[in-house]
């Protein structure tokens, strides 16, 4: 993490988001390897259904298709990729020499410009691990509206409550994130799916919005749902 103490504890100097996700990326093994979606992924990954509320099966139906905002590395887009769903990812960092791009659709975007670069209800759902805590909070409300604006069915949001700048900018409660997930995206109801922080980790919430279809299952003993 060299370059965020030298942000730290260094002289004053601007480093564009550009910049600092640059760095990180190239230089930051846990940016380069980890990926939050995949870490999670059997908490949401069930909840990605069609239009009658089913399961995908990749070797019948047509293939839902996905946006995943803050892609990162793009490890959770070639899984999804690999599993029959039709599959974008947008990110501020785009580098060929760092990470093969080649198996899913890639749109390079900052994510506090506005409009985000697709079409109303472009995808069935949209996902966003551990990425919007990274944003100053000015850029939230308008980030979440153009979440909502190009998925049809759902959203699927991981966050984290913890941490401190210049990482996380945004560090606020679980019950902020979903006081903005209601406001600004009016037309979804929402659901709590885990909240890491009052199980082991201090990490949390997970998120899910949707407007088509509930999931009622029982949560496993020693979760909190």
């Amino acid at each position: 993490m060299e370059i965020v103490e030298k942000i730290k504890t260094g002289p004053k100097q601007i480093y564009t988001p550009q910049m600092f996700y640059n760095t990180m990326h190239i230089s930051h093994l846990g940016y380069r390897n980890n990926n939050q979606g995949l870490t999670v992924a059997c908490d949401w990954l069930h909840l990605l259904r069609d239009n009658r509320g089913v399961v995908h099966n990749p070797w019948t139906d047509t293939p839902i298709t996905v946006v995943e905002v803050g892609c990162g590395n793009g490890k959770l887009c070639d899984f999804l990729r690999s599993l029959g769903f039709d599959v974008t990812g947008t990110d501020i960092f785009d580098n060929k020499t760092v990470y093969d791009r080649s198996w899913y659709r890639f749109k390079k975007h900052d994510l506090t410009k506005t409009p985000y670069p697709f079409k109303d209800g472009e995808f069935d759902y949209c996902l966003s691990f551990d990425v919007l805590e990274h944003l100053k909070e000015e850029y939230i409300a308008p980030a979440l509206r153009e979440m909502a604006r190009i998925s049809r069915n759902g959203i699927i949001v991981k966050v984290s409550c913890t941490g401190q700048a210049p990482l996380h900018l945004s560090v606020r409660s679980p019950g902020w994130w979903l006081e903005q997930l209601t406001e600004n995206c009016p037309n979804f109801s929402w659901q709590l799916l885990r909240n890491f922080e009052r199980i082991a980790k201090r990490d949390g919430p997970m998120m899910k919005i949707q407007n088509t279809f509930s999931d009622d299952r029982p949560v496993p003993e020693g979760h909190v749902q």
